[in-house]
């Protein structure tokens, strides 16, 4: 009968090695890691792609979304944004530009300076113009857009109070950057309203 080799346990308590070689052994490890970084964020991206997938095709058979085969596609009531764009687009000839100048700041900068008046009854939060400055031909050669009214969070001074029915609210905007073939004429006109 043969006797079975013995097993014996080993406990390691300690590794004494010098700094110089820990530091290499160290610096060793982290090369060994990118690889296996890599591989994990390949699998990750895979999983996200994969999951992405099986949740979007979940959501496009959604019954809220089926529409009936009896039911035309034209009697779907119109969305509120396009009604809203339609409305303010609508609006455009409510906002007058009118004292047009073209001269020169305070600081000697050439500009255009005028006033919008809101005649219509809506309260704007949001009024955008566009200025065509006109060469000798009375055709536009540069244009550059505005908003005397601006209602947000990083507007301040008069562009950031909303323009109320039957108001006017003066504007100036610097045009050294127009071209030299700007014969010093402006076309204005609005190009966006936003109700408040």
């Amino acid at each position: 009968m043969s006797e079975e080799p013995s097993v014996q346990e080993i406990v390691v308590r300690d590794i004494r090695m010098p700094f110089g070689s820990m530091v290499v052994f160290m610096v060793k490890w982290a090369i060994a890691a990118i690889p296996a970084l890599i591989i994990l964020v390949v699998i990750a991206a895979l999983i996200s792609v994969v999951a992405g997938g099986f949740l979007g095709s979940l959501a496009a058979f959604r019954p809220s979304q089926a529409r009936s085969r009896a039911e035309p596609a034209s009697s779907s009531p119109p969305r509120t944004g396009a009604i809203n764009e339609s409305a303010q687009a609508a609006y455009l000839g409510r906002v007058v530009v009118r004292n047009l100048k073209v001269g020169k700041s305070v600081l000697g900068e050439s500009g255009v300076f005028g006033e919008v008046k809101n005649t219509g009854e809506r309260t704007l939060k949001e009024v955008e113009i566009t200025i065509y400055c006109l060469g000798r031909d009375g055709e536009a050669i540069f244009e550059k857009t505005y908003h005397p009214v601006l209602v947000s969070e990083l507007s301040f001074g008069d562009a950031s109070q909303p323009l109320k029915p039957g108001y006017s609210r003066g504007f100036g905007v610097k045009l050294d950057d127009a071209p030299s073939e700007w014969a010093k004429k402006v076309s204005v006109r609005v190009t966006r309203v936003e109700f408040q």
